[in-house]
């Protein structure tokens, strides 16, 4: 059954419904935080969390692990840097070239016509707002995390045409230095229609080669040397890949990755995927709306799930398929 189902009690928000983290300045372990053991207290990693009034990161050592903002007073919510446990960063934040492009983030493109994506380079903001309104972010004792966040969609000054409850859980990085964040989120219609667009793919009338992405996305860095896309489905590179649909979509190089999966309960899956390479730009995204726009009556919501792994040593395909099976198989009763 795919997440698509109509709700008759839409999502409550206020914005004086904000709880935010006490603001800490250095990475530090909880009180009383025993080492697992005496030899990952000599040689494995030493995890602590860095905390602010904004920001929720995972420390190993002097460095970032994984870095969540969710900072009202920015455009969108996102995670920067994603790293490797030993710090290798594979993501890139407000470049140049795409200033809303945030590492891991979540961005539709055009709602009820208007573009939640671009932002104005002399104001920052984009025509429709994203705005967070509640946030709760709970780091825990064995270095996983969960948050819920709460986000009303609307034009500037109006009411919200659609909210969204965003549910995040990231595990601890495993022996391996892997690790992963679960990606939950419910959109809900408000009192009208809303209409979920972007920009028309190549394949379709009027269509150009940068159309169909919307959704969540990843932004790695320039000059990524020996990188290279693979899909479930066995493309093997951007082209290949480009607008076909997947499972998973992974992107590796030589000493790292990262991996997104696409739950078979979302709506459309397997999900068509947005994948560009080169010197420039590596971008990759499920990108439901690829093919056709998507419609909610209205308080009808939209349950989307995702899986991201990052990984700090190459895997296989194969070990990426267990990864699924894990990742999709039933919850216990």
């Amino acid at each position: 059954m795919k997440h698509l189902h109509h709700s008759h009690s839409p999502l409550r928000h206020s914005p004086g419904l904000c709880v935010l983290l006490l603001a800490l300045v250095h990475c530090t372990t909880f009180a009383g935080e025993a080492p697992a053991s005496t030899k990952e207290a000599a040689e494995g990693p030493k995890f602590s969390w860095k905390r602010t009034d904004t920001s929720l990161a995972l420390c190993n050592g002097d460095r970032t692990v994984w870095r969540l903002v969710f900072d009202a007073a920015q455009p969108k919510t996102y995670f920067h840097p994603l790293s490797t446990v030993d710090g290798e960063v594979l993501t890139v934040s407000e470049p140049a070239d795409h200033p809303w492009h945030r590492g891991l983030w979540w961005s539709w493109k055009y709602i009820n016509g208007l573009n939640y994506w671009e932002e104005d380079p002399k104001t920052g903001k984009s025509g429709g707002v994203n705005e967070l309104i509640r946030t709760v972010v709970e780091p825990g004792k064995d270095f996983t995390a969960r948050a819920e966040l709460s986000f009303s969609y609307h034009p500037p000054g109006q009411p919200a045409v659609m909210t969204e409850i965003r549910r995040l859980s990231i595990g601890r990085p495993d022996e391996a230095g892997q690790y992963f964040i679960d990606w939950t989120s419910e959109f809900t219609a408000g009192d009208a229609r809303v209409k979920l667009d972007r920009t028309l793919p190549p394949h379709q009338p009027g269509g150009v080669p940068y159309g169909g992405y919307a959704g969540l996305s990843l932004r790695l860095p320039k000059g990524l040397t020996g990188w290279n896309y693979r899909t479930s489905e066995g493309a093997t590179g951007a082209t290949t890949g480009y607008g076909k649909p997947a499972r998973w979509a992974d992107l590796s190089g030589p000493s790292a990755g990262i991996t997104v999966f696409d739950h078979p309960g979302n709506i459309r899956h397997p999900s068509p995927w947005y994948l560009t390479e080169g010197p420039g730009m590596h971008y990759f995204s499920p990108a439901l709306l690829f093919n056709d726009p998507l419609e909610l009556a209205p308080r009808q919501s939209l349950k989307l799930t995702y899986r991201i792994v990052v990984h700090s040593r190459p895997v296989t395909a194969a070990q990426i398929e267990n990864h699924w099976k894990h990742f999709t198989a039933p919850a216990n009763p």
